[in-house]
Parts: structure tokens; sequence; C-alpha cells
């Protein structure tokens, strides 16, 4: 005994530090979320505290954990306000402190409901007419507003769009809930002072929330249209003058550009082919006697070569040709018989010396 006893009290104190550590985590996650734009809503719990509600308050109290420990099936944020009201034929709406949820307070928060609503005395009947004005003006001055109504059916709900619904149904089913011990939990749901839906529920089955519609976009800030004055026209653009080019005497006033652009003939012009071109020139066999030909005059551009009037005749050329061979022939001839006349000499003379 002695040996478990310091072991229980490890524990216990092991998991104390987790459960403050925990806690500690979430409280310092709490201030981390944007609170910027975020909408105001409200939930509101309305208890009805008459002689019927004593038997059916197990099931109320299990309904009212089973809301707070599902965070209002998902829909409960950080910062949500939480009230409780509790009414006979009088409304006590100060008796419960408001509350503000919080995610870590939920076990908290559902166990001090709980206790209050067992706290209340269930003597008398009541009367819904003492609730209805409180909650039309609760609605007004809401931006989004959640009301839960636990209750026997027994009377009849007032200042509501639903009035005659609600009272059907709770007449079809009041007594197969009374005799099963359960209760009625009416939802109402309003948004920008306006009733947006209803559902009407039984302990034993749950609780189904209307969904709210969407916001409306808030209107954007109206920017002051400022008045544009006139256009002021744009200054003309500045024309750069090229000067004058004065080429020789005559001066010209196309204005000649600083680089010429580059001209590429994709085509060439073809070559110009004369339509009449020169005959052509027959070569001529002139005889030695005979006087050379004159040339007719042709229509073509070449000048005529200009005539040698102080040269020979060409039979004049002719003989004076044949004499130059023929005294070239002779002196030939004679060097020839004058080498070999002297060869002769030098061998005699030659022989004799060595005889």
């Amino acid at each position: 005994m002695n040996s478990q006893t310091p072991l229980n009290r490890f524990v216990r104190c092991g998991r104390l530090i987790a459960a403050l550590s925990a806690g500690l985590v979430l409280i310092s996650a709490v201030p981390a979320q944007p609170v910027a734009g975020r909408v105001d809503s409200r939930y509101l719990l309305i208890f009805d505290t008459s002689s019927a509600m004593k038997k059916r308050l197990p099931s109320t109290q299990y309904a009212v954990e089973r809301l707070f420990l599902s965070m209002m099936n998902g829909q409960l944020e950080p910062g949500d306000s939480i009230g409780v009201w509790a009414f006979d034929r009088k409304l006590r709406a100060g008796d419960f402190p408001l509350q503000h949820w919080m995610p870590q307070n939920a076990a908290m928060i559902a166990s001090d409901v709980t206790n209050f609503v067992k706290r209340q005395s269930y003597a008398r009947s009541t009367h819904f007419d003492v609730v209805a004005p409180e909650v039309t003006g609760l609605v007004r001055n809401s931006e989004r507003l959640t009301v839960l109504i636990f209750c026997d059916g027994g009377g009849e709900i007032e200042g509501t769009p639903y009035d005659d619904a609600i009272n059907a149904t709770f007449k079809q089913h009041q007594s197969e809930l009374g005799k099963a011990g359960q209760t009625f939990i009416v939802v109402l749901r309003s948004q920008l002072g306006q009733f947006i839906g209803f559902t009407i529920n039984s302990s034993a089955v749950g609780v189904n929330f209307p969904g709210f519609p969407p916001l409306p976009v808030p209107p954007q800030p109206l920017t002051p249209v400022k008045s544009n004055p006139a256009p002021v026209p744009p200054p003309a653009p500045a024309i750069k003058i090229t000067p004058l080019v004065i080429i020789g005497t005559n001066v010209s006033t196309t204005l000649i550009p600083l680089t010429p652009p580059k001209v590429v003939l994709t085509n060439p012009p073809p070559t110009r082919v004369e339509s009449n071109p020169p005959p052509a020139v027959k070569s001529l066999v002139i005889p030695t006697n005979a006087a050379p030909p004159k040339i007719a005059e042709t229509h073509t551009n070449t000048p005529a070569p200009p005539e040698d009037h102080a040269g020979l005749s060409r039979k004049g050329a002719l003989a004076i040709g044949a004499a130059l061979l023929v005294a070239a022939v002779v002196v030939i001839l004679f060097a020839l018989f004058r080498t070999r006349k002297t060869d002769r000499g030098s061998l005699i003379t030659r022989s004799m010396r060595k005889k």
C-alpha cells in the first residue's frame, strides 16, 4: 500500500501538468485568431419552468450538455455570447451571468447552465407573452441571434412569424413527448433584425439549426468625383529641317537625306541588245597585182582609220623585200666561202712546217 501511494501521487501530478499545459496552449491560441470583420453572434437559451417540465428535467439537462459539448453542432465560435433566461408567469432574465464562448470552457459552461436549470422552482404554469416582447427587441438589436426555447408545448408561442406552425406542432406531438419525458426545443434564428427561419426538435433526437444566409456586402465608400480640367493640347512636335545643299550653280530645293537609302534591285534590268548589230566583216583575198579595193562605208559609229599617204604601194613593198632577201643570201654564201678558204691555208702551212 505504501509503495503505491507515491506512484498514484506521481500519476495525478502528471495528469494535472498535462491539463494545465493543454489549457495554456488553447488560451494562447485564442488571441491569435482574427477579430477584424467578425460577425457578432448571440445565443439565448430560454427554459420553461412550469410544473410539467419538472419530470422532463433529466432530458433537458442531457440536451444542454450535448449542445455545448458539440459546440452547437460546430456553429459556436470563440467570443460568441451566451445568455440564459427562465420564465413561468414572469421572465427571469438577469439571474444567469452572460457567458462568452471559449472551446476550453465547454464543460464548465454546460455544468453551470444545467445547475441553473436544476435550481429553478417548477410549480406554476407558463405564459409565452412575457417572453415575446423581450425576444422581439433582442432580434432588432442583434446582427445574428439564435434563440433556443426548452418547453413542454403546453402554451402558445407569440410574437414570431412562425406562431401558427409552431403551435400546431405542439398540439400534434405534446402527448407523445410528455409520455416519453422528452422536451420540445424550438430554434428561432434572426439576422440583421429579421427572422430567417425556425425548427422544432425533440431532446431525444437532437437539434437542427436553420442556416444563416450570407451577409450582404457592405457598400463601398463613395469617392468624390473630381472634375477633369479641359485637356490641354500637346505642343506641336519640333521639326528638324535639313539645310539646303547647293551643288554647282543650280540650287535644288529638294531635301537630301543624311544617309541615302540602300537600293537593292531584286530583278536587275535586262542588258540592252542592239536591234541592228553591225554586219560581220568578211575576209577579202586581194591579188598581188590588183589594186586594193575600196572599203565601203558602213553606218557604224567606229571611225575609219586614217589613210597613209606617205607609204609605199604593195607592189613596191614586195620588190624591196625580195631584193633584201637576195642580198642576205649572197652575204651568207660569201661568208661561208671565206671561212672555208681560211681553214685550208692554215692546214698547208702547218704541214710544211712539220716537214
